[in-house]
């Protein structure tokens, strides 16, 4: 479970960044804060991810 979470949170950031731009008709500093949040959590599990395999090969 701990290896599928992150992946599961980069998919459903990647989904809620794309419905953002296809959903949102004005792109006001609300849209871009949620955009911007989203990808910090895509580059926050992908970093977790590597963590995790560091850990895993000492």
């Amino acid at each position: 479970m701990k290896k599928i979470l992150p992946l599961i949170l980069i998919i459903a950031s990647a989904i809620l960044i794309i419905s953002n731009f296809i959903v949102s008709e004005k792109y006001d500093p609300g849209f871009w804060v949620s955009n911007f949040s989203s990808l910090l959590v895509i580059i926050a599990m992908v970093l977790t991810i590597r963590a995790h395999k560091k850990q895993d090969r000492i």
